[in-house]
């Protein structure tokens, strides 16, 4: 097993692929989430039902990354997803969805013999999708390269709206990075860009880095537990060159 180290992780993604934020996905949360695919898998071997309890502060799993300790709470050291989109625009799609009528029938003693799919509450409807068109995502860390090349094997399809067939992921690489700057590696996308969300302590030694603003955010996953929240921290900026964008997100 090779030991800790600067690398650049990429993922071919030949139809694009739907964020849900303005910046990309981040690498922890897909290591945790095949790790936690893994866990799962064995306790169902086992005949034991794991489920994840949201009212518990959510155990760390161990991920083959580095951990920056420099703010509070701590975070891995990864950046998000950095693209370069082919268009300047994202490109608008669109998806169908349906009632599944067996979710009724759970749900309600009492359901209608016919429940129409083209009227009413429960038709079917088209749910817009915008997709950045890319051929590649990029991310940054300082992990050990086996490791985490084997938990991405896992990994087919990135971003929202897998099932609609957005976010296919043709093949990953894990690559040493050629710098040693341990720092860098993990949080900025280029040189003086920002690419992962970062307690403001965390930034204290790089005033001059740009960034998306500041806001109340999770800083490592599961992202959307309020115990992974820094009250203050700074937001990934856009790397295309030098220029980044201050997205207007409001403080929670």
């Amino acid at each position: 097993m090779r030991s800790l180290t600067p690398l650049i992780v990429r993922a071919e993604l030949p139809h694009g692929v739907c964020f849900g934020q303005p910046w990309g996905i981040s690498l922890d949360g897909l290591l945790a989430s095949v790790l936690w695919h893994r866990r799962k898998a064995d306790a169902a071997a086992r005949g034991e039902l794991l489920t994840y309890d949201p009212l518990a502060t959510p155990e760390d799993l161990d991920l083959p990354l580095t951990r920056c300790t420099l703010g509070e709470p701590w975070h891995w050291m990864c950046t998000f997803a950095h693209t370069t989109p082919a268009t300047p625009q994202p490109d608008p799609r669109t998806r169908s969805s349906r009632t599944d009528h067996a979710d009724l029938q759970r749900l309600s003693a009492l359901v209608p013999s016919t429940v129409s799919d083209a009227r009413g509450h429960y038709r079917k409807r088209l749910i817009p999708a915008v997709a950045t068109v890319t051929a590649t995502a990029t991310w940054r860390a300082v992990g050990n390269p086996d490791a985490i090349r084997d938990l991405l094997m896992e990994v087919s399809e990135i971003g929202k709206y897998r099932t609609s067939g957005e976010g296919r992921v043709g093949a990953w690489s894990v690559e040493d990075a050629p710098e040693d700057d341990w720092w860098s590696a993990g949080h900025e996308h280029t040189p003086g860009v920002l690419g992962r969300i970062a307690p403001t302590a965390c930034l204290a030694d790089h005033p001059d880095i740009a960034h998306g603003g500041r806001s109340r955010a999770a800083v490592r996953a599961p992202y959307a537990h309020p115990s992974r929240h820094a009250p203050e921290a700074y937001l990934p900026g856009v790397a295309e060159g030098l220029l980044t964008e201050c997205f207007p997100l409001s403080k929670v």
